[in-house]
């Protein structure tokens, strides 16, 4: 590889891992704002999975990988691994049923002709999973946090406000995509334990 492949390789990650850090500051901080940002860009769901959910996903699964290793007195690796899968597979699956059940089975006028808009609803709205479950993954004694993953309620309401929701519906809405974006993953993750004791 040339020093200005190499060069260029590096501007592209830097670039977007500070795109990365910024729409998480934001996404946390004010969520409004960030929402009339990520309303108006031209993303399509590739690009959104690049530079968002499978780089948050990634260091989840790493996060649940090393907590095993390095929690256990003997490392068992494959141990190790599988669990870091089984995180990995239930987001990144999770990610898409939430999505096909929202387009489907839930009316939010403004999505339906916007698919793009409702991919964007789930995956940002994932975010406070992802980072409570690196935190909590890498210093167990944190497990208490988790009831902070209501967060995502008020990321959803605000995203739902911006996307001119009307009050009455936003709040059902927001209770429904609320338990779908918090209990997919994890129901799937449920699922994955289980059916792993029946493997050979």
């Amino acid at each position: 590889m040339s020093v200005n492949n190499l060069n260029k390789q590096s501007v592209t990650f830097g670039h977007m891992y500070r795109n990365l850090f910024n729409r998480i500051k934001d996404l946390l901080v004010k969520p409004a704002k960030a929402w009339e940002i990520i309303v108006s860009e031209r993303s399509s769901i590739n690009y959104i999975l690049m530079t968002f959910s499978l780089p948050l996903i990634g260091a989840y699964s790493l996060a649940i990988f090393l907590g095993y290793l390095f929690g256990h007195q003997e490392w068992d690796f494959s141990s190790a691994l599988k669990f870091a899968v089984f995180i990995f597979s239930a987001c990144f699956f999770g990610l898409y049923m939430s999505y096909f059940i929202l387009l489907k089975l839930i009316p939010i006028e403004s999505m339906k002709s916007d698919k793009g808009l409702a991919f964007k609803m789930i995956a940002y709205s994932s975010l406070p999973i992802y980072l409570l479950g690196i935190v909590t993954a890498l210093i167990p004694q944190t497990f208490f946090f988790f009831f902070l993953v209501i967060y995502a309620a008020y990321i959803i309401w605000e995203g739902l406000k911006v996307m001119r929701v009307n009050v009455d519906q936003r709040s059902w809405q927001t209770v429904v995509l609320s338990v779908l974006v918090l209990l997919m993953p994890y129901g799937l993750h449920k699922l994955l334990i289980y059916l792993s004791r029946f493997a050979l």
